[in-house]
C-alpha cells in the first residue's frame, strides 16, 4: 500500500501534530507500508523522496497545495490520502482523493476551540464556528481518526461522520532510557530533591501558570519545577514564580532533544500537566513509558489508558492547582506507592502507544476506509 500524508505544518516547527505525522510515518514504513509525506519545503527529512510544498512562513505553518498535487501522487501510484490537517491540507487531500477515486482520511489532531485566543478579537467568532467547520470536514471524509475516545465520541456527534476511529501517535522508545544521574546533573537539581517536570510548549492552552501556583500550594516547599520546553509564556511564567516567592524553585531547561528529555524524564519523581486541551498528551504518555507516574486533568488519550490511581492521578476534569498539589504531595510522601505506580504505567503505555501497536490500527483503519469507497 501506497500512502499520502498532507500535513499544513512541519520541522522545524515544534508541535504535536509535526511530531504525530514523523511517528506515524515511521512505524507504517516499518510495517512495511509505503508513506509519502506531502508538506511545506524544508519538513521531516529532505533527503527522502518526499513531495514538498512551498510553505508561509518557509517550513513553518501553511502549506501552499497546487493544483498539479493529483496528477503527481497519481503518478506515483499512491492508494490512499491521509491529512494530518481539517485546513488547507484536508482540502487539498480531498481533492486528489476524489480525482483519484481512491479513500480520503483525515485526523483531527486538535481541540481547535482551546486554540481560539491566538485569533485575538475574532477569538469568540473562531470558537463558535470551530466545531461546525470541523463537523464538515470530518463528514466530506470516508473516514476520521481521533488521537482518543472522547475526541471521537465528539466528532461522531458533531456531524455525518461515515466513520470514526481512534489512533494515536507512537511512543519514542528512546524516552525511556534516560539516565536519572546525569538528567539531574544536567538540570542542576540535586539528588535529594523533589523534582517535578513539565513537559510541554510554554503557551496559554498548555495552562503552565497553573503549575506555578500548584508548586506554591503544595506542602512540600523542598520540591523543584522544571520547565522542559519554549515558548511564549516564558517570561510570564518567570515573572510569576518571581511573584510566587518560587523563583529559586523553578528551572527553564528550554527545549530539549531527545536524549536530554529522556534523562529528564529518568530524573523526575513526578511529571506533572495543568493542561485541559490534550487531545493524546503525547509527552505524557512517553513520561508514562519511561515509568514516571504523571498528575494531570482526567481528559486526553494518556488519562483514559492510564487510569487514575493505576499509571497516574487524575483528579478532575478541570482540576484546580490546589487539587493539583494535593497530588503530587501524595505521591512525593509515599516512595512505596509511586513505585507500584510506576511499573503499571509503563505496561499500560506499551500496550497502547507502541509503534506496532499504532501501525496495526493505522492499517486497520485504511482498510475500513477503503470499504467506504468500494
Amino acid at each position: 500500500m501506497h500512502v499520502a500524508f498532507l500535513t499544513d505544518v512541519a520541522l522545524p516547527y515544534v508541535s504535536g501534530v509535526t511530531v504525530a505525522v514523523r511517528r506515524q510515518r515511521d512505524a507504517l514504513r516499518d510495517a512495511g507500508v509505503t508513506v509519502t509525506v506531502v508538506g511545506p519545503h524544508g519538513d521531516v527529512d529532505i533527503a527522502e523522496p518526499d513531495v514538498h510544498m512551498p510553505g508561509a512562513p518557509a517550513g513553518h505553518k501553511l502549506a501552499l497545495f497546487g493544483p498539479r498535487l493529483p496528477a503527481k501522487l497519481r503518478s506515483m501510484h499512491v492508494e490512499l490520502v491521509h491529512a494530518h490537517s481539517v485546513f488547507g491540507a484536508s482540502w487539498a487531500a480531498l481533492a486528489a482523493a476524489r480525482r483519484l477515486r481512491v479513500p480520503f482520511i483525515v485526523t483531527v489532531h486538535t481541540r481547535f476551540d482551546e486554540y481560539a485566543h491566538y485569533a485575538g478579537l475574532a477569538a469568540p467568532l473562531a470558537r463558535s464556528l470551530v466545531g461546525p467547520y470541523t463537523g464538515a470536514v470530518v463528514a466530506a471524509a470516508d473516514l476520521a481518526i481521533a488521537p482518543n475516545e472522547e475526541l471521537a465520541v465528539e466528532l461522531r456527534a458533531a456531524g455525518d461522520a461515515k466513520a470514526v476511529r481512534v489512533v494515536p501517535a507512537p511512543i519514542d522508545l528512546r524516552l525511556t532510557r534516560g539516565d536519572a544521574a546525569r538528567g539531574r546533573a544536567r538540570l542542576g537539581v540535586p539528588p535529594d530533591v523533589p523534582l517535578l517536570l513539565s513537559a510541554s510548549r510554554l503557551a496559554v492552552e498548555k495552562r503552565v501558570l497553573d503549575l506555578i501556583a500548584l508548586l506554591r500550594a503544595s506542602a512540600r516547599r523542598d520540591s523543584v519545577l522544571v520547565f522542559a520546553g519554549s515558548g511564549p509564556l516564558e517570561a510570564d511564567l518567570r515573572a510569576a514564580a518571581r511573584d510566587a516567592g518560587v523563583e529559586a524553585r523553578v528551572v527553564f531547561a528550554g527545549q530539549l532533544g531527545v536524549d536530554g528529555l529522556a534523562d529528564a524524564f529518568a530524573a523526575a519523581d513526578v511529571v506533572v500537566s495543568a493542561s485541559r486541551s490534550e487531545t493524546q498528551g503525547l509527552a505524557l504518555c512517553e513520561a508514562a513509558a519511561a515509568g514516571r507516574v504523571v498528575v494531570a486533568p482526567d481528559r486526553g488519550g494518556y488519562a483514559e489508558v492510564l487510569g487514575h490511581e493505576a499509571g497516574g492521578l487524575f483528579p478532575s476534569r478541570a482540576p484546580s492547582a490546589d487539587e493539583l498539589a494535593g497530588c503530587v504531595d501524595v505521591l512525593l510522601g509515599d516512595a512505596d506507592r509511586r513505585r507500584r505506580m510506576q511499573p503499571e504505567a509503563a505496561r499500560r503505555a506499551d500496550a497502547a502507544w507502541s509503534a506496532p501497536t499504532v501501525a496495526a490500527s493505522l492499517r486497520d483503519a485504511y482498510a475500513a476506509a477503503a470499504s467506504v469507497t468500494e
